[in-house]
């Protein structure tokens, strides 16, 4: 077959993006603008609410097992489209329910499957089917996604929530899935380079193969020394990450950062635009640890970012002006910004991208489960009124993950 002159990677990773851009920013980005809402209208506690991400996270873990190894053996194109309708039925879903089970029981099943199918984890091996000398960079524009949904989806659904209501917010959301979404898995996914005579990264003479090029068994991945020091440094991560920025805009209420202020014409709440700003870190750290991870030993980055991560959390907690208190959630977001983009390119360099979907899978045993828990503890302190002492639990976490980080020495 004859190459096409214009190489389509770069395609894939706009593709990613906007696959990040939706499913994290539906799921887990837009969610606690509705918690007031979900709170009045379901007569859900914060702890429930809390527990429906917490659910979310772990039957996660028990559909990326299976979906990791599927996206190994067949069509990515094939894993998204079937996550798409998944995940787009769920979101309809949530705009008929009555009570917080119902909202659970959803979160559990269609955002479950659906999510890491059509989103994260499928994009990334769609990604790392298209490049290797310069994966680092590719997956961290992919997944600036993930915080740019961040920086613009609550500044645009907050008024949107008071204006519509809800229920429709999520009616849209899933309107979107089939009718912009999926038609673009149709119409620019391609699997791999070779499907149309082009090469990883647009090169002709291909660098020295990865160290993996044949398919794992799965023993051998928990017989991996450097597995289980990737999977447990991001656990620790996650568990951290998750449990301080979900209620961060809760944490912003709590210490009277609730005026509004006008932004670019917009109509903005303090605590709105400070989550908004930390998702705009975000989509600094992604670019700024993508470009890192390709130049360096992998533990120099991944310390760098659990440093930053650390110092935001424990600045969040002691500043006294809202000045401050922006300038420390950019940091915290620039921190944990580079989380799935080092380590997903941990895996790839250790493993090679022929085992990445399965590895990702597999890790999430370890990585996922300690993610709700974080949740629920800070959601629980909420509940309390002890919520400083779990963010200064969070930032000691996230030093732990630092000091295990300093061992994942691959280049």
């Amino acid at each position: 077959m004859s190459k096409i002159t214009k190489f389509k990677g770069w395609q894939m990773v706009y593709t990613a993006m906007m696959m990040e851009f939706s499913v994290v920013g539906f799921v887990f980005y837009c969610f606690p603008l509705m918690f007031s809402h979900l709170e009045r209208d379901l007569g859900a506690t914060q702890s429930q609410l809390s527990g429906a991400l917490s659910l979310f996270f772990i039957f996660s873990v028990v559909a990326s097992i299976f979906l990791g190894r599927i996206l190994d053996k067949y069509s990515v194109k094939k894993i998204m489209t079937i996550g798409g309708l998944i995940f787009g039925f769920g979101l309809l879903s949530v705009s008929f329910i009555e009570n917080s089970l119902s909202l659970l029981l959803i979160y559990a099943t269609f955002f479950a499957i659906g999510g890491p199918a059509l989103g994260n984890l499928s994009v990334t091996k769609l990604v790392a089917n298209w490049f290797e000398t310069n994966a680092g960079m590719a997956l961290g524009i992919a997944a600036i996604g993930i915080s740019f949904s961040g920086v613009v989806l609550p500044i645009l659904v907050d008024p949107l929530i008071d204006l519509i209501g809800w229920r429709n917010v999520y009616l849209v959301f899933g309107f979107i899935v089939f009718l912009v979404l999926l038609p673009v898995v149709r119409f620019f996914v391609i699997d791999t380079p070779e499907e149309i005579g082009q090469q990883k990264d647009d090169l002709e003479i291909q660098p020295e193969a990865s160290k993996n090029t044949d398919l794992m068994e799965i023993a051998d991945f928990f017989k991996s020394k450097i597995f289980w020091i990737i999977s447990l440094t991001f656990a620790f991560q996650f568990f951290a990450m998750g449990g301080v920025l979900l209620h961060l805009p809760l944490h912003s209420e709590k210490v009277g950062f609730i005026e509004t202020f006008s932004f670019v014409g917009f109509p903005v709440k303090q605590y709105v635009f400070a989550y908004s700003l930390a998702a705009f870190g975000g989509v600094l750290g992604k670019v700024l640890f993508g470009y890192l991870i390709d130049k360096l030993t992998a533990n120099k980055p991944v310390m760098l970012m659990m440093l930053m991560q650390s110092i935001g959390i424990f600045g969040l907690t002691i500043s006294n002006s809202y000045g401050l208190f922006t300038i420390f959630c950019f940091i915290f977001g620039m921190g944990f910004g580079g989380a799935m983009v080092l380590m997903s390119a941990c895996f790839l360099k250790a493993f090679g991208s022929v085992n990445l979907g399965s590895v990702r899978g597999f890790s999430g045993l370890i990585v996922v489960p300690l993610q709700p828990v974080g949740i629920f503890i800070v959601g629980r302190a909420f509940d309390m009124n002890i919520y400083i002492e779990a963010f200064l639990m969070m930032g000691i976490v996230s030093l732990i993950a630092f000091a295990i980080g300093s061992r994942i020495v691959i280049r």
